[in-house]
Order: structure tokens, then sequence, then C-alpha cells
């Protein structure tokens, strides 16, 4: 189906404009965007609109003479009569909007023929503070334009203002947020007997209003404080950014809300939150950047965010932590292999499963999901299923009643979801790995990160190649607040592998790879065992060093001693399982 411009308005899509075609634009013909049959056309490049079915029955045909007029290139005081004539000032609360605070702007309602609701708004748009046309909505929002609507027209609202006194002046993210911000504002004002606070918004979206504002700077120079209330989303934080470089220096201040946008709050009820939004609004800051106006507001969330706590049998290291690792960082525990690190490590992982305040996702090298099952249930139920050599008794206990209600508990919350997740598939490459990670983050909302061990995942990998990883892992916890746990091997000390296990002292420097893993950890803990040694019980007791913890500045030579139950596959304070052990002295 087409026009008499030859246009198709069967269905929607975007075609050439015939006023930009006519002055030699639109090579790509595309900047005429139709909506379908009978909803009309509006380009937004020249404002050429054809009219909706809709809007020809509430305003009848158009003469010949006028027809410019209606397509957006012609707008005098007798089509004003006209619109006014076919639409009214009462808003009905459309969006929670009062009359008395749209109507002094020009702004005018279509209705319902049915029910009498609003069904239009005709916001008025003003060239040298004179009106030159309408910005049409259609409920729900479909837009169309008569007049002159584009960029070379001032803010909306702006001829309200054109001589005020106020020092300040709100720029709000389109025409409905400008009558919402304006609302609450003046409501606030009059309880303290002042002027009303200007509001603008630009007549062509959030995303053309920089331009817009850029040929109003003269306007916007006369303000001492001019306050963004953009929505809260990525494409208003993107408009900030340009707003903010076409506006005065050292001016622009952005107001932080707790809803997508003002409208929002106003239908909400949250006036009172929206006031305290305008009043404690920042100073701009590009993005990336933080005023230090805003840094004590920062230091009380970081506050609020729980730590993750360690198990009782690390109570030494969670004194010298003050209170456990925070959310946002990265630890790396290192040893030779069988010094007990990863056992370690699973002892925090079960201990972080029931007290965690952070969900904990595993990636799990070494062991598939059934061994690290096994490992972790040996420990709830402080029994070694290991060590049971028969596979049909293995099979037969694993089966029983008690240890099904042990399993359900440590593997299931109360209402049937996982406690926490496991990378099973590890074959693919390194970045099938990060996209694991980043679902395990993401997809399930693990917080905490155990990587063991850390130096299969570099394996192969160049100096340099790590570093980059390293600093993707630093990415990943600035981005997603996440805090990752790395568990790496050793290199062989100066003087062999004898001396390792045996129970030589570690240095950073020994982490295996690059330097880049212990300088990009905030925390670095290294353990040694002597594996060799005749006693018993001193065999099976870890020593671990704490050469760097970035939070506390704390260090310690000896950070703590466990000794392992081989049995109960339990870890224990070692000074703590004398007291209760005094047999063993």
């Amino acid at each position: 189906m087409s026009n008499k411009y030859g246009i198709d308005t069967s269905h929607e899509h975007k075609t050439g404009c015939p006023r930009c075609i006519r002055k030699g634009e639109d090579r790509s013909k595309n900047n005429l965007h139709v909506y379908g049959e009978g909803k009309g056309a509006f380009c937004w490049a020249c404002e050429f609109t054809i009219p909706s079915d809709e809007w020809l029955a509430e305003h009848g045909e158009i003469k010949d003479e006028e027809e410019e007029f209606v397509v957006g290139s012609y707008f005098d005081l007798d089509v004003n009569e006209k619109i006014k004539k076919q639409t009214g000032t009462d808003s009905k609360s459309y969006r929670g909007i009062r009359s008395d605070i749209s109507r002094p702007f020009g702004v005018r309602y279509g209705y319902s023929e049915e029910d009498g609701s609003v069904v239009a708004t005709y916001y008025p748009t003003t060239q040298n503070y004179e009106i030159s046309g309408y910005k049409i909505r259609h409920h729900p929002k479909r837009f169309e334009g008569i007049g002159e609507t584009g960029k070379g027209c001032e803010m909306f609202m702006q001829h309200a203002f054109k001589n005020t006194t106020e020092q300040r002046v709100v720029i709000a993210a389109g025409e409905i947020d400008a009558l919402s911000c304006f609302q609450m504002l003046s409501d606030y004002q009059k309880t303290k007997g002042y002027e009303p606070i200007p509001v603008v918004s630009s007549t062509i979206g959030e995303a053309g209003t920089a331009k817009q504002i850029q040929a109003q700077y003269e306007w916007f120079s006369r303000f001492t404080k001019i306050i963004i209330c953009a929505d809260q989303d990525e494409a208003g934080k993107k408009a900030v950014d340009k707003i903010a470089k076409v506006l005065p220096k050292g001016k622009v201040f952005v107001m932080a809300l707790p809803m997508k946008d003002a409208n929002c709050m106003l239908e909400a009820g949250k006036e009172k939150q929206f006031i305290n939004s305008f009043f404690t609004a920042n100073s701009y800051t590009p993005d990336g950047i933080v005023g230090s106006g805003e840094l004590m507001t920062r230091i009380k969330e970081a506050a609020l965010v729980p730590k993750i706590p360690l198990p009782p049998f690390m109570h030494k290291l969670q004194n010298l932590m003050a209170g456990g690792i925070p959310l946002g960082t990265i630890l790396t525990m290192g040893s030779m292999s069988g010094a007990g690190k990863s056992t370690i490590s699973e002892e925090m992982v079960y201990y972080w499963v029931f007290h965690s305040p952070h969900k904990i996702g595993i990636v799990s090298l070494e062991s598939d999901c059934a061994q690290y099952g096994t490992k972790i249930l040996s420990r709830h139920i402080s029994k070694k299923i290991d060590l049971i050599d028969d596979s049909q008794l293995k099979v037969n206990f694993l089966n029983s009643d008690d240890v099904e209600e042990k399993a359900n508990e440590l593997f299931r919350n109360n209402d049937g979801t996982h406690r926490f997740h496991l990378i099973d598939e590890r074959d693919g490459g390194l970045e099938s790995l990060k996209n694991q990670i980043m679902e395990l983050i993401v997809a399930c909302d693990c917080r905490v990160i155990i990587l063991d061990p850390l130096t299969d995942v570099l394996d192969g990998m160049s100096n340099d190649e790590q570093s980059v990883f390293m600093k993707w892992l630093k990415g990943m916890v600035k981005s997603h607040q996440v805090t990752f746990i790395l568990i790496s091997h050793v290199r062989k000390s100066s003087s062999g592998a004898k001396a390792n296990s045996t129970g030589a002292d570690l240095h950073e420097e020994d982490f295996m790879g690059s330097s880049s893993i212990f300088k990009s950890s905030a925390c670095n803990l290294l353990f040694t065992r002597n594996k060799e040694h005749e006693d018993d019980v001193l065999r099976n007791v870890t020593t671990m060093k704490m050469t760097k913890c970035r939070w506390t500045g704390r260090t310690a030579p000896i950070a703590g001693q466990f000794f392992y139950s081989n049995e109960t596959h339990t870890l224990s304070d070692y000074e703590d399982w004398l007291l209760e052990n005094p047999q063993e002295f």
C-alpha cells in the first residue's frame, strides 16, 4: 500500500525521506521511519511527517494549503488554534502529572472518544521563545512532529524561564521527566516560600540532548549550578558524558536516582527521595573518575559488604585479616605438592558453603566433580570415603539413608537450590575457561571463585601471557566485585625438592609462573609440611606463612599451624588440637 509520496506504508520499516532526497540528502535512504499501515511516518533528520489515521480522525482532513504543516514544515497561529480546539489542558493525572503543572507550559492532551482517557500528549516547542510546533507522543510510545521541533528549537519548557533569576537549573531526560522534576521540586519550593527551580529537557530525545544544549550555551551559562537528571541506565550514563562536555566547566552536577527515572519516582510517591537526590547531586567527573566528595559514600558502602569468614581452624589468620577476606580481592595460596594446600582450600570451601554470605564457584582442574564432591562429602560426614577399598561397600555406604541425608544437607539449600557450583567441562582452551568463569559469576551468581590449581590454567603460557590472564582476573574483580582464591604450586627451592618435602621455608618468588601472580594478589599465603617427619603427628602438621595482606598491612612468618586427621578428613588448629589431645605432647 503506497501513498501519494510513493512510500509503502503497509508495514513498519525505514525508507528514504522525500524531503531529504529533494535536498540531495538521505543517500542511504533510511531516514524515514514508517510505523505501519495507518500509523504514519516521521523523519528524525528533517521532521517530515506523514500523519496517522488517528491524527486525521481527530483533526480532520487537511486542505492542500495546510498539508505542509502536517508534514512538519509549516506552523502558524491558525494551525495552533485548530489544535487547541481539538485538545485540552486537563492532564487527568496522566502519569502522575497534575494539570496545574503542565498547563503553564502549554502542554495539551488528546483524549479517547471511548472513555475520555489521555491518548496523546502535545508538548509545545519554541524558537526565539515563541511557539513553533508540537512534539506529539501517542500513548504508549509513538511520536510525530508538527512544525519545527528539532535541534533548532529551545529546550522544552525553556520559554517559561527566559528571564529567571534562579541560579540552578535541571536538565531532565525527556518531556515527561521534566514535568515530573518540576512538579516535585516546585511543591518542595512552595513549602519553603521559594521560587520554582527551572527544569528543561531536549525535544529530540536523550541521545540528541547534547546538540540542542550546545546551541543554548549562552542561556545555560547564566546559571551557577546545572543539575543533570538522566535515566539511570547505560544510555543515560552515556548521555551525561555527552551533555557535560557542552556545558560550562565546573557548573555541572549529576543526580543519582534510586529508581529508573524522575517519572517513576513521581508515580511511586518517592518525592522525598527525589528531593534528597537533588540536594545531594555530585559534581560531574568523567566516567571512571571518582571525585573526593563521593569517597565517604563509597567507604560506607564498602564497609557494609560482609567479609568472607574463615573456618575456626584458621582463627589466627582471621585475626590477622581483621575479620576475614574482603569481597573484591585476589588471594593466592602456594606450596609444594603434598603440603596440603588443596585440602586446606577444600576445608575453607566446606565452611563457606554454610557460612559465607556470598555463593561459591569452584574450578577444580585436578579433581573432576565426582572426586571433588567425594572429598567435601567426606568432610561433612567426618569419614574419608576413599578409604573404603571395596567398591560395592562404598556404593552401599553412599546409598545409606544417613549419607543420603547428609549429602542433601551439604549440596542443597533448604529450598532445594544448589549451595555451590563447579566447572566440570575442562577440555577447552583458556577462552573457554574464561567464559565458564563468567557463567559462574553472572549466571550462577557466584562471588567467590576458587581456581585449583592456577598452575594448570597457566601451563604452557609465556610470562607475558600469564600477566594478561592476571590482568583479566583483576578486571573481573573490579567489574563484578568477586574474590578469587588461587591455588598455586611453587618452584623447587635452591636446595632441591628434598628440602621442600621436609618443610623448608618458602618465599613469594617461589610461586611457579610469572611474578605478576603474587604481585596481583592482595594476600599471599605459603604452606610447608615435613612429609618425612618421623613423628606421625608432626608429619601431618602444615605451617602457614602470610607474606602480604594488602588491606591490613600485616605479615606473619607463622600465621597458623594446622593438623590434618586422615581418618576423619578434617583440619584443626594445631595448638587447639594438642590442648584437646594432651596425650600427643
